[in-house]
């Protein structure tokens, strides 16, 4: 089970740099439990984590002994276990485990018998490494069906490493020597028993310096670097000009306000492969992608303090459009996935990104033609009994993989899809509109009356709305799931009686805990408390009915969820989800758009007093 982590912001004087331009300089930064949250920075998809376990993920299924472990979370590795080194000490005893004494966003610092080590970014897929009174050990941790991990030296003090078939690292060695233990490729049943081990020593009375990068192809090693200490104070430096564009806050949530500050900053990966621009993983864990509908919840968690990082959030998906107008279900530097979809929230996320971020005319044109196109391929392709209502095909389409809504079976014709393509093509609308294509807007203005009336007529029971299967009208018999509460976000597009209905069944049934909306109320017959959703609170969801309930008429609400959610997350985490009978956190630790939930909460919805 994740830990709360430990966010006390740091205003300490890193010490252990007699002769280093970096002793003496004042940084700051939040304490990071690795075990929760992974170490890492901006643009980087190198990771430390600590206490790796095999449970976390059923496609990890392989044993793991604690430790430190070195990863590559590219999405060549989505899915896989994605560690490359365990991370030890090296004493004249042998390899010891290390011991976190502080982690930082700029540095982290080891113990390892009576020696020390500490690390720092030294560029984006560079970790400096230094130490004294012990060496490192670097342990190959690689699951590789081939076998096909190679080391070797391309001089005394440089070697690569090829940890698999898609992980390249160098290793450059400053100050100290190095050692590597590097048995032949094999093939059969020996193939990948033989580990590699690198070994770094600091001179006699000394102490080493090396550096481990990640590259994709080709590697120089550089000419010339800048001190330890230095590197220390520019991650520093670009962390705190990261946190200081954030919205001041009361005081009392500043801890996790900077905590989530550093989730969100630590997730972006650079511009490489198949993403045309820096992207927000949602998590440097497993979940080492971009989903077609987490990205806009991240774009709108940025967009008050980053808001050209947040444009970006929000086009890199739709940067990968085919030519039928399908967004892909998910999308990273190696590829794409096009099984599933995911539901259109584009439209609404795009609405309130507009009230923070002013694109360039190219941008703003590009994203409308992707929405319009995004929207007519749910009209073409996903209405197969032609009644003007768009289908799921799978609960995966939807979002919400395992929810009760679908019980019935597919293709399942959802409330929340419906509310999301009618205020996607009202969006549409108002962009035709901007881009003056008055005809345009017309038509689009009347495609979203026409689905509004259609959805009333067969979706809406006089007390909530309904999921029904596409050809037969079944519905999932017991399910009390908040997709019937989705429809919210159309705000005054719904009759006021339906709005004041869907208002009064929201409270009565349940699904409005202490710390979020229930997907599946727990006084519902088909809940599950880790059910995924049949149970959990999600911040996606949370977000659309906080939103919802604002632009339907009951702000007080509204900021109420919205307070629950906040407060829920400063007392345990920015995980994927939550148990919704206790609050706690469950299934993945530091997902991003939990901290963008948290950010977009407190800027727009609770309307706190000013921070002093």
């Amino acid at each position: 089970m994740p830990s709360t982590p430990t966010s006390r912001r740091s205003r300490d004087v890193r010490e252990g740099a007699s002769s280093d331009p970096g002793q003496g300089v004042l940084v700051e930064g939040p304490q990071l439990d690795l075990r929760v949250i992974p170490w890492s920075s901006r643009g980087s998809s190198m990771t430390l984590t600590q206490n790796v376990q095999a449970s976390e993920h059923p496609g990890r299924d392989v044993d793991v002994e604690p430790g430190l472990y070195l990863c590559d979370v590219s999405g060549s590795r989505l899915w896989r276990w994605n560690a490359v080194f365990r991370v030890m000490g090296l004493t004249a005893g042998g390899p010891v485990d290390v011991g976190i004494r502080s982690a930082t966003p700029e540095l982290l610092q080891l113990e390892a018998g009576s020696g020390m080590i500490e690390m720092t970014w030294g560029a984006v897929n560079t970790v400096r490494v230094r130490g004294s009174g012990v060496g490192v050990r670097l342990h190959e941790t690689v699951v590789d069906p081939f076998g096909s991990a190679v080391a070797l030296p391309t001089s005394p003090r440089n070697w690569r490493l090829q940890m698999g078939e898609d992980a390249h690292f160098a290793v450059d060695v400053l100050q100290g020597s190095i050692g590597v233990e590097a048995p032949m490729v094999r093939t059969g049943p020996d193939a990948g028993s033989a580990p590699k081990i690198v070994d770094i020593h600091p001179p006699a009375g000394g102490s080493f310096d090396f550096t481990i990068t990640l590259y994709r192809s080709g590697y120089v090693t550089p000419e010339h670097r800048s001190g330890f200490g230095e590197d220390v104070v520019e991650v520093a430096r670009a962390f705190s000009e990261w946190r200081d564009a954030y919205p001041a806050v009361p005081a009392e949530r500043e801890p996790t306000a900077t905590v989530a500050a550093y989730v969100q900053w630590g997730a972006l990966v650079r511009a490489d492969g198949l993403l045309q621009r820096e992207g927000m993983l949602m998590a440097k864990h497993w979940m080492n992608a971009i989903w077609s509908w987490d990205h806009c919840f991240n774009a709108l968690g940025l967009a008050r303090a980053h808001p050209s990082v947040a444009w970006d959030q929000f086009m890199v998906v739709l940067d990968a459009q085919n030519e039928q107008g399908a967004l892909p279900d998910l999308i990273h530097d190696a590829g794409h996935m096009w099984g599933f979809v995911k539901p259109p929230v584009h439209g609404w996320a795009l609405r309130l990104l507009l009230g923070h971020v002013s694109p360039p005319h190219a941008e703003l044109a590009a994203a409308y033609q992707a929405l319009a196109r995004w929207t007519e391929w749910w009209l073409t392709y996903r209405d197969t009994d032609g009644d003007g209502l768009c289908e799921y095909f799978h609960g995966c389409d939807s979002g919400q993989d395992n929810s009760t809504a679908y019980d019935m079976g597919f293709p399942a014709v959802g409330p929340d899809l419906a509310a999301f393509l009618i205020v996607q093509m009202d969006v549409v609308a108002e962009l035709a509109l901007r881009f003056g294509d008055r005809a345009e807007s017309a038509r689009w203005s009347a495609r979203a009356d026409s689905m509004t009336e259609r959805m009333l007529d067969r979706l809406w029971t006089g007390r909530r709305f309904q999921t029904v299967h596409a050809h037969s009208g079944r519905t999932a018999d017991g399910s009390l799931s908040q997709t019937s509460f989705l429809p919210l976000v159309l705000g005054h597009r719904l009759p006021q009686d339906v709005r004041v209905a869907m208002i009064d069944d929201l409270r009565a049934i349940g699904i409005l805990t202490p710390f979020g909306p229930a997907s599946e109320s727990p006084a519902s017959d088909l809940y599950e408390a880790d059910g995924y959703w049949r149970g959990a609170i999600w911040p996606s969801t949370t977000f659309l009915i906080v939103d919802g309930l604002r632009v339907s008429g009951a702000p007080e609400l509204s900021a109420s969820v919205a307070r629950s959610f906040v407060d829920n997350v400063e007392r345990v985490g920015f995980a994927e989800n939550y148990e919704s009978t206790d609050g706690w956190a469950l299934r993945c630790p530091a997902y991003t758009w939990s901290p963008s939930a948290y950010w977009a909460f407190l800027g727009d919805y609770l309307k706190e007093p000013p921070a002093d």
